[in-house]
């Protein structure tokens, strides 16, 4: 259940970087409103976010293959490509991709319940 909190938190973590990256008001306030306004700056943003999203992957390749499965991580692979390239293109794509990824963790969730059920 931990390794599941911790991909969880990694996600949530990448998505409120990407929030910042593309100006959204409530997450640059409160940055702001914490001290944290140095942190609005894309120079530390995206790097963050880049590693967030690596983290958040393969806390999910782990968690999968220890599912006896890589369909979970292929799937937030390609939302983290997509969340990745979509600062660039689109916002739109940015939350696609984050939301690809938590159906990934979903996913990987689900399967990790459904293996511990039949080994009982």
């Amino acid at each position: 259940m931990l390794d599941h909190a911790k991909q969880l938190a990694s996600t949530l973590g990448a998505a409120f970087a990407a929030a910042c990256c593309l100006g959204a008001t409530a997450a640059v306030s409160a940055l702001t409103a914490i001290g944290a306004g140095f942190l609005i700056n894309d120079a530390f943003l995206i790097p963050l976010y880049v590693l967030l999203l690596a983290l958040s992957l393969w806390l999910l390749y782990r968690s999968a293959k220890a599912h006896g499965g890589l369909a979970p991580f292929w799937v937030g692979a390609g939302g983290v490509t997509v969340a990745l390239a979509g600062l660039w293109i689109n916002p739109i794509l940015v939350y696609a991709g984050l939301l690809a990824i938590i159906a990934g963790n979903v996913g990987d969730f689900l399967r990790g319940r459904r293996r511990t059920a039949r080994a009982v």
